[in-house]
């Protein structure tokens, strides 16, 4: 009973702690990051759970990107809920890739941050809600639907972007960050 009530307060503590990141992330928290860093820091912690599943973990990091301006343990959250979700998409076998890269698109530069798996993928009826906080199509007691709102919410304060795109066998979010813009 004591591993139960402890497994417990520990789930509470990150749901309180998820809700509160919702309130808190602010442009004055922010500093120059290095997002490969952060990458890295968030993999290290998922990399036991994916051995354990027998699921490969794939890195492609892009040398020389430009710091983002950002609050590393937020950036970190987003990795990590975007690759737990991706295992948990993966019976117990698969590929998680998490890359990053620096895009120009329409005039701006971007930093950007690919997480992609070869699960099921998401529903087409799902896909619309995936991002509503409380959503989940987890089972009780698996999942609070925190996770993708969070990730969402997150990436909106560091005024970035976050798209999707899914079917069975691969499914792909891509964080887009403004990089920073060159001095003149």
């Amino acid at each position: 009973p004591l591993h139960q009530i402890e497994r417990e307060t520990i789930r509470c503590r990150n749901l309180v702690q998820d809700l509160l990141t919702f309130s808190r992330v602010s442009r004055s928290d922010r500093e120059p990051m290095d997002l490969n860093q952060t990458v890295e820091s968030a993999l290290s912690l998922i990399q036991a759970q994916a051995r354990l599943r027998k699921i490969s973990l794939v890195k492609s990091l892009a040398a020389d990107l430009p710091p983002i301006l950002g609050t590393a343990n937020q950036i970190q959250q987003v990795v990590i809920n975007l690759a737990n979700n991706a295992l948990d998409a993966m019976a117990d076998q698969g590929t998680l890739t998490v890359r990053t890269a620096l895009l120009q698109e329409g005039g701006r530069a971007w930093v950007t941050l690919a997480v992609s798996d070869t699960g099921s993928g998401i529903p087409e009826d799902v896909l619309p809600r995936i991002f509503e906080p409380f959503f989940t199509t987890k089972p009780v007691g698996k999942g609070t639907g925190l996770g993708l709102g969070l990730v969402h919410e997150i990436v909106q304060k560091h005024s970035g972007v976050i798209q999707v795109e899914s079917r069975p066998g691969h499914t792909e979010f891509l964080v887009k960050l403004p990089a920073p813009r060159p001095e003149s």
